[in-house]
């Protein structure tokens, strides 16, 4: 309220002691000519003023509002309008940067009733130019990145992660393999003294020597057959070897459950003790083998092998623990590809797709890591109305830690050959964004010192320079410092002074 009543007794100060908006004479501190006659409302010689005498530099055909581009004469579909001294050529890339960088991210709109763009601000001399402080620069070309910056945390791919329990209860008879230890599929990682084992390897083995009693008393009674051994005592045979012979399939198949490499014709049509001297050891690495025969060693154990290539990344196995079923022993990771799992707020999510390329920095880092958007949940969080999405990351060299925290950024438009201005040549009037446009017959000799207002789209901004949608074209000279001389002169016209 103080403020409120301190502007407004202001004002009525003003309006009783005759205030007025200062002359663009004045403000770039050109003197009128003697003999001269000076247009006071424009700061140049009455004859020279080309906006109270239009004819002497007519502005041409007018083009209107552009729709697609949001602004003012557009030279992206009119190059001819911009300020070079040839017709530059619009290719199709200059239209598809623009389209990308519309639809990549919400750009401020310009109103297309807006008029500023048909003012032109115009200088008695190159001097009073100097004199008002005015700097220029080229609109160039330079990179633009426009992101999602977020946070999240690195994880093993967790189809890449086995964690490994024996299938049968036991003692831990031995560890061969340690955290951190290099694996490769097939890799024994420990044995375990399983009662279970030793019980199915005698059940199989007694089932092969019933097996082996049976055939033969069928193959006695059916060469006996007829008059001489009934037909229901061939039948009886028949049914034992049968049911024998299931009973090895069920050993076989219940020692296959366990793990253990073997298959019905590994013991079909074999004795029992041909086959009792490999069941031993069955499943067990050659080095085992070795030592075990030279000590008599347990006939119960069970390896318990590395299903895939990796690191061992936890070990819970000790020698001699009793352990049962579903236990954890060992968890085995392929790190040559991490997960890395981001919170990308609600109101972001519409940006984002499958495929995008995501930077990660870890926290304590400034090492980046780059990967590429595999999964957007069909989920919101219900206390961070976050979505949670995905990136695979390489991780060939291993630097990527499990459960590492960091800052994201889901990259939206990464375009190499953008247009470029410094931020201080673009200027928001109200009702739409303008730049001022040296003429591209400044420096000719009889020339007018004219800069024209043009309509602009500014869209990211990079430091200190700012990216032009459309409005603007590589080449052309704004005015960067000083600026505000010219845009004092397009108030005092916008309030009706000119």
């Amino acid at each position: 309220m103080i403020v409120l009543a301190a502007i407004g007794g202001l004002a009525w100060w003003g309006h009783h002691h005759e205030w007025s908006l200062p002359k663009f004479s004045d403000l770039t501190g050109s003197e009128k000519e003697t003999g001269v006659l000076w247009c006071d409302e424009h700061g140049v010689a009455e004859a020279d003023c080309i906006s109270c005498n239009s004819d002497l530099m007519p502005k041409g055909e007018l083009f209107g509002w552009c729709k697609e581009h949001g602004v003012h004469e557009c030279v992206l579909h009119n190059p001819q309008l911009s300020q070079l001294s040839e017709v530059p050529e619009i290719n199709q890339d200059d239209l598809d940067r623009a389209s990308e960088a519309i639809a990549a991210y919400p750009r401020t709109k310009n109103d297309p009733g807006c008029k500023m763009h048909l003012r032109r601000i115009q200088f008695p001399s190159i001097e009073s130019i100097d004199q008002a402080g005015v700097d220029i620069k080229l609109v160039d070309r330079g990179p633009v990145v426009e992101t999602i910056k977020t946070t999240g945390e690195i994880v093993y791919d967790p189809t890449r992660v086995a964690r490994l329990s024996s299938r049968s209860g036991g003692t831990v008879w031995k560890v061969e393999k340690n955290v951190g230890d290099k694996v490769q599929q097939g890799d024994l990682l420990a044995l375990v003294d399983a009662v279970e084992v030793g019980r199915l390897k005698s059940r199989l083995l007694q089932a092969l020597a019933q097996l082996e009693l049976d055939t033969k008393t069928l193959e006695r009674v059916s060469r006996l057959g007829g008059s001489v051994i009934p037909e229901k005592k061939i039948q009886e045979a028949e049914a034992a070897k049968s049911e024998t012979e299931y009973e090895v399939e069920s050993a076989v198949q219940a020692l296959s459950n366990l793990g253990l490499p073997i298959q019905l014709d590994d013991v079909k049509g074999k004795a029992a003790n041909a086959v009792g001297s490999k069941l031993r050891f069955l499943g067990l690495p050659q080095s085992i083998v070795d030592s075990m025969k030279q000590a008599n060693e347990s006939a119960n154990l069970i390896p318990v092998l590395s299903p895939r290539d990796g690191i061992v990344v936890s070990r819970d196995a000790v020698a001699g623990e009793v352990i049962e079923t579903g236990k954890r022993l060992f968890t085995i990771a392929d790190t040559s590809q991490m997960w890395l799992l981001l919170n990308v707020r609600l109101e972001e999510s519409e940006r984002i797709s499958l495929g995008q390329k995501v930077v990660f920095t870890p926290d304590g880092s400034e090492r980046e890591t780059v990967g590429t958007l595999t999964w957007v949940s069909t989920e919101v969080d219900s206390q961070t109305r976050t979505i949670r999405v995905r990136a695979e990351l390489t991780n060939d060299n291993g630097r990527l830690r499990n459960e590492t925290f960091g800052a994201g950024e889901i990259i939206l438009r990464d375009v190499q050959e953008a247009i470029l201005v410094p931020n201080e040549a673009i200027h928001w009037e109200g009702c739409c964004h303008v730049a001022f446009v040296r003429d591209k017959d400044y420096f000719k000799d009889g020339s007018y010192k004219v800069f024209h207002t043009r309509s602009v789209r500014p869209g990211a901004v990079m430091g200190d320079n700012t990216e032009v949608i459309a409005g603007l074209l590589p080449g052309e000279v704004v005015v960067t410092k000083g600026s505000g001389i010219l845009r004092a002169e397009l108030l005092k016209g916008n309030l009706g002074a000119g």
